[in-house]
């Protein structure tokens, strides 16, 4: 497929970046993806902590300025950007940046750059009381925060399977079934399942069944978003064709299916047989994606 369509190439890099400005915007954070100044110097650094490493750096400059005003006449001075790092490297918090966005309990590998060596980047900026910080390497172990399901999501069928329990076939009497045969169920689990996950079990009561959930991940039943963990199986439509048996045969013999030229960039997200997004097929790095246009098409969304 990719070497005959001719699909938008989407660079990694760039992708992660802009996903995490547009979710740490979601979150309520000031963050913005900024091109830093070729002009100006930066002290560059990696950073241990909760999220794992992370690498960012910070004008030189602003940074001085901030934290200490009365030496402003360094920044006139040529020359002076190893002092400055050795300053930055000696402070235990040189810059405060908020816990749930990024933390850190060490820094440490401190370098003075250029920054025409980024060559025209645009990085995640955060603002802080001691200038901006921009992220050149995201965290390596960022957990996100559990969050109510999707409103979308929350539409999307999903099928309950109540599972009275099982029994092994060689245990039976006979293993050729025949009508009026009896099988017993040896072990009654009395489980409850949706996508595939025992979501609870349930006891039988006189107006039915009661349930009782114990997600998975020993979650609390009463916590926010806990179905979120259940997994979704997402289907990718390129496009559909309403074909008669003959057709079809034509189209095997010639091994050509043609697909409209809008079809990239309309390929259907879908969920048990509902669509939820749109967007356009895209190839980023090595593997295909579809970049989405619209979320929640029909179903709500937020």
């Amino acid at each position: 497929m990719t070497s005959t369509l001719l699909l938008r190439c989407v660079a990694p890099l760039d992708y992660e970046r802009r996903h995490a400005v547009a979710r740490w915007q979601r979150e309520g954070h000031p963050v913005q993806l900024s091109q830093p100044s070729p002009q100006a110097r930066y002290l560059t650094f990696w950073a241990q902590g909760c999220h794992g490493l992370w690498q960012g750096m910070i004008g030189a400059r602003e940074w001085l300025h901030a934290v200490a005003p009365q030496w402003s006449q360094w920044l006139l001075q040529e020359g002076t950007g190893q002092e400055v790092l050795d300053l930055f490297s000696a402070v235990s918090r040189p810059v405060e940046v908020a816990p749930e966005l990024l933390d850190y309990q060490r820094l440490f590998a401190f370098e003075l750059i250029q920054g025409e060596a980024l060559q025209g980047a645009c990085l995640p900026c955060i603002a802080t009381p001691q200038s901006d910080v921009w992220v050149m390497e995201g965290p390596s172990q960022r957990k996100e925060a559990s969050r109510p399901l999707q409103a979308w999501l929350q539409a999307v069928p999903q099928a309950l399977r109540i599972v009275l329990g099982n029994s092994e076939l060689a245990r039976l009497p006979y293993r050729q079934l025949a009508m009026g045969d009896v099988l017993i169920i040896a072990e009654q689990t009395r489980q409850l399942f949706m996508a595939d996950l025992c979501i609870g079990q349930f006891t039988f009561v006189k107006e039915g069944l009661r349930m009782q959930l114990t997600p998975p991940d020993n979650l609390s039943p009463a916590a926010p978003g806990v179905l979120s963990a259940l997994p979704v199986k997402l289907e990718f439509v390129l496009g559909e064709l309403t074909l008669s048996l003959a057709a079809l045969n034509a189209f095997i013999e010639g091994q050509v299916l043609p697909l409209e030229s809008t079809a990239a960039s309309n390929v259907e997200v879908r969920v048990a047989g509902k669509c939820i997004a749109v967007g356009e097929l895209v190839q980023l790095g090595d593997r295909l994606g579809v970049e989405l246009r619209e979320v929640g098409r029909g179903m709500g969304n937020e």
